[in-house]
């Protein structure tokens, strides 16, 4: 046994030993894995979810104006003020008979204060205007949260499209790996027919061109596939790795419906739709809201203090009342900020409608897509058999000298363009699956696998 054989043996002993560990090097990812991912550590989506936070904080806030309000203050002073001394003094109910003093009463000695007031404030009645607000606030909130809905329908099918593009751009690097080794094999057929005399120098030439440009294709392809592939970690909100991961290939359930009943499902499903019907409700709470200011506002007041020269609770009193208040005039503020208010409820009512026409031509654009898609895809894998069996033909042809090498690399053209249509026409009919399910509303996590 020669060393050179020994050397090959060995070689192949070692492919042999590392190829489980090549084989495992890069973790497989699932189109449901990566949705899930996507929806966990997507960037914007979690900007989507804080918004939807402090909307609620805010209706949260606009609850707590109904609820009555307790405030607790503490404070020192200093005065030698006549007015403000004596009356100090009878807080601390510290007056005596030599207060009354005239030369006392007009210049007073400095005197200290410890003021301790404890005050509740309850709302009785403002025209509704804290409901109101309640009730606007409460809309927006629930327009926040459908908007963080129809945001995760998004990045669902953007997950989608990214995976599927990515998955196609593989299968169309792989089928240029077939084609540059097809494309070789014509070139050796037409050097072995050039020696036998059936073919020329020519046919070798142009066999020779057609390796070469299918060598390009395949470097584009693998270009495209990096970026297709660097565009699905932007999605997912994953870091670029040097090791690819293996995209297994995406399954979508769907299931064919009318057009009608798509359309009911939309209008239905659509949290975009019903983020804008919330913000019609929220619109109409705000001006109600406006319309309160032409109300007297009545509130509930008690309080308690304890003055005293040294720090500490001593010398209470209490105070209960209620106080009224209301607007007799305002330059004409209340009735520019109702104007102003309907004016949103209006614009908001025709985003609303305008809205609904928009979700009905998506749906219907989606519905045409989708069996276009799937017309194309039927057409092209038909395609793809004709020029196979055409090629096949031939091929047989070629090597019997009945067949110009020019036409068989034509038909072998013909045949790699087939193939390259056809997965784009496979991959581009999920991405239209996905497009319906999002224009219907029905898209989400467990439609994919």
């Amino acid at each position: 046994m020669s060393f050179s054989s020994i050397t090959q043996r060995l070689t192949w002993f070692a492919l042999i030993c590392v190829s489980p560990i090549i084989g495992h090097a890069a973790d497989t990812l699932s189109l449901k894995d990566s949705v899930s991912f996507a929806l966990e550590h997507n960037r914007m989506l979690s900007v989507a979810e804080a918004q939807v936070q402090a909307a609620q904080a805010q209706a949260d806030a606009a609850t707590g104006q109904l609820m009555p309000r307790l405030d607790l203050s503490t404070g020192l002073f200093r005065t030698n003020s006549p007015l403000n001394s004596f009356g100090t003094k009878l807080q601390q109910q510290g007056v005596t008979a030599a207060d009354f003093d005239p030369t006392l009463l007009n210049n007073p000695a400095y005197i200290n204060n410890y003021l301790t007031r404890l005050n509740l404030t309850m709302p009785l009645f403002a025209g509704g205007a804290n409901w109101a607000a309640r009730s606007a606030a409460q809309s927006q909130a629930q327009a926040s949260t459908y908007q963080f809905d129809f945001r995760k329908q998004q990045m669902i099918y953007q997950t989608i499209a990214a995976y599927v593009q990515t998955r196609q751009a593989l299968a169309q690097v792989e089928a240029q790996q077939h084609a540059v080794r097809a494309a070789k094999n014509r070139w050796h057929d037409a050097q072995a027919l050039k020696k036998r005399g059936i073919a020329i120098e020519s046919d070798v030439m142009d066999a020779h061109v057609y390796v070469l440009r299918n060598q390009v294709a395949l470097a584009q392809a693998k270009a495209q596939y990096q970026d297709s592939l660097e565009n699905l970690h932007l999605v997912l909100g994953m870091k670029n790795t040097k090791q690819a991961p293996v995209l297994a290939e995406p399954v979508i359930q769907f299931q064919a419906e009318s057009m009608d009943k798509l359309l009911a499902q939309a209008y239905t499903n659509r949290a975009d739709l019903l983020a804008l019907q919330s913000s019609v409700e929220a619109a109409a709470a705000g001006k109600r809201q406006a319309q309160a200011g032409y109300y007297p506002h009545i509130n509930l007041i008690a309080a308690k203090e304890w003055n005293s020269d040294t720090f500490g609770l001593k010398n209470d009193n209490t105070t209960v009342g209620i106080n009224l208040t209301m607007n007799l005039f305002a330059g004409g503020s209340n009735s520019a900020q109702t104007r102003a208010a309907e004016s949103k409820r209006i614009m908001a009512s025709l985003q609303l409608e305008d809205k609904r026409q928009q979700i009905a031509n998506e749906v219907r654009q989606a519905w045409r897509g989708l069996h276009i898609a799937e017309q194309r895809l039927q057409s092209e894998t038909e395609a793809l058999n004709q020029t196979l069996e055409s090629l096949r033909i031939k091929s047989l042809r070629q090597k019997q000298g009945l067949e110009k090498t020019s036409d068989l690399l034509d038909a072998q053209a013909r045949a790699d363009a087939s193939k390259v249509a056809q997965i784009q026409a496979k991959y581009d009919y999920m991405i239209a699956k996905a497009a319906l399910l999002l224009a219907a509303g029905t898209l989400h996590e467990g439609v994919v696998q």
